[in-house]
């Protein structure tokens, strides 16, 4: 018995270093050898060939910066609803292009005025993906997006009156807003397993304003959820 137990002490002994050696694709890569072994190798089984396709919802925190209409003020609170799509643009670090299509909610309030600006969004950017030891995955993004305006309106609450948004001259008798927008995004989400949040922030950098005298632009926050598959 007692030769036994020493043949299979030894058995194990041998046994482990296969054992570290393995590695399991679908969890986190147990030590630093292992996850720059086969990071890469990691990241397309994990999101299946080196793309992944996600689905997103969350609040959108807008409010128009500008100095057409009254529209220093408090932010106003939107939907945001996608999909996404990222896939890794090289073997040699885990560098993701992530873009889709998104419907999303703007606008902004103020004591006489309330716009909301409803747009179809078009992301692109650019997501380094880092893995811990925890099972957590960090995606630092950074890039921009293009938006259509599709609904729009703005209510004066002083006459009680309201008109639509996007057009040169509204009916309320003040310069309304151009369709096109653009701009600038940057910020980070967490995963877990096919779990997903961030939190991202749009710097509009399109004047969309028809004022002739003055520039308008949409600042957002978003609070994603969602799931990677």
């Amino acid at each position: 018995m007692k030769k036994l137990f020493t043949l299979a002490m030894v058995a194990l002994m041998a046994a482990l270093p296969m054992m570290a050696q393995r590695h399991d694709y679908g969890s986190t890569p147990s030590n630093r050898y292992d996850y720059e072994r086969s990071h890469s190798r990691w990241i397309r089984n994990y999101y299946g060939k080196d793309m992944y396709f996600g689905v997103r919802i969350g609040p959108a925190f807008s409010h128009v910066s500008g100095d057409g209409i009254d529209y220093a003020g408090s932010s106003k609170t939107g939907l945001h609803l996608g999909g996404v799509v990222g896939f890794q643009i090289t073997n040699r670090a885990p560098v993701f292009f992530e873009s889709g299509l998104s419907y999303v909610n703007k606008g902004g309030k103020s004591n006489n005025w309330t716009t909301s600006l409803s747009y179809i969004e078009l992301p692109l950017t650019f997501k380094y993906i880092h893995y811990t030891d925890m099972g957590l995955s960090i995606h630092p993004l950074f890039g921009g997006y293009l938006a259509v305006g599709v609904d729009g309106n703005i209510k004066d609450y002083i006459t009680k009156t309201k008109a639509g948004a996007f057009a040169k001259e509204t009916k309320l008798g003040v310069p309304g807003f151009k369709r096109f927008d653009g701009g600038l995004r940057i910020g980070c989400g967490v995963g877990f397993s096919m779990f997903y949040l961030d939190m991202t922030y749009d710097i509009g950098l399109a004047n969309i304003s028809h004022d002739d005298y003055n520039s308008s632009s949409n600042r957002t926050l978003y609070l994603n959820f969602g799931v990677n598959f």
